[in-house]
């Protein structure tokens, strides 16, 4: 069983830059890196304590398919997207920052995933997932304005606040990280445990579903009206960075399982 997951490092440090030179392969120029060290891959900020970001390389016998999800993730995003907003993707076997597994990460430009192999709960669909949902806090932080957090907080419960102040962090640590779907929370404006952690990690999770969504996602979209308020929230979020990103060109991924 997986026991991390996703988290923006961005909730606690500096934006910074990952640097690192020209990637195993490219897709749709987006360089992505299967061979590197914690050293070669984070910034030299992130190595030190207290962040003490530290990484085990992927089995190459992973590889192949970490590829084929990766192709199949940056494929459903436009190339004048992908050239403004993200340089690199790094495969792990498994990464940790302030001595927490974490499923997944993004600095500015560059996102960061596991994969400990299908048989550890690392399946394709989780891959792919993991990149989306961190893809979309590089698009969140860089185009803020296009997002109205008014509306999104007020699709919640009233009197409801983000209970998390490591913003994700204190939710691994807790054990509150799950990310299977929960009725009652739905009922509240969460599609899961984890999205009550933060507003970020809230669209993250719902961000995740968009592209590659979970078994019977948009019926919880019809079911649920803060559910379906917060997703026509992202939905428009979306089509201000592209007109192709419009709620059809989302749910033709559901009959695409």
């Amino acid at each position: 069983m997986i026991k991390t997951v996703w988290l923006s490092i961005f909730t606690v440090l500096l934006m910074l830059k990952a640097s690192s030179g020209p990637g195993d392969t490219t897709i749709k120029g987006v360089s992505v890196y299967f061979n590197v060290t914690t050293a070669d891959a984070f910034p030299e900020e992130w190595q030190s304590a207290p962040t003490s970001a530290a990484s085990e390389p992927i089995a190459k016998s992973e590889i192949s398919r970490s590829k084929s999800a990766i192709v199949a993730a940056i494929s459903k995003y436009p190339a004048g997207l992908l050239k403004l907003t993200l340089k690199s993707v790094y495969f792990f076997k498994s990464m940790s920052f302030f001595n927490v597994g974490f499923g997944g990460t993004n600095s500015n430009d560059a996102v960061y995933v596991t994969n400990d192999g299908e048989s550890n709960g690392y399946t394709d669909s989780y891959l792919e997932q993991t990149f989306h949902h961190e893809y979309s806090s590089i698009l969140m932080r860089g185009y803020s304005r296009f997002l109205d957090t008014i509306a999104w907080k007020n699709a919640n419960i009233p009197g409801f606040d983000y209970n998390d102040p490591e913003a994700g962090v204190g939710a691994i640590r807790n054990n509150e990280s799950s990310q299977s779907f929960d009725t009652a929370l739905c009922k509240k404006g969460f599609l899961t445990q984890y999205a009550i952690s933060s507003l970020e990690n809230d669209l993250n999770t719902l961000a995740q579903n968009l592209f590659k969504p979970d078994e019977d996602f948009w019926i919880y979209f019809d079911t649920y009206p803060r559910i379906r308020q917060k997703v026509k929230l992202l939905v428009a979020f979306y089509g201000k960075l592209d007109k192709s990103f419009t709620e059809d060109y989302f749910r033709k991924f559901s009959i695409q399982q």
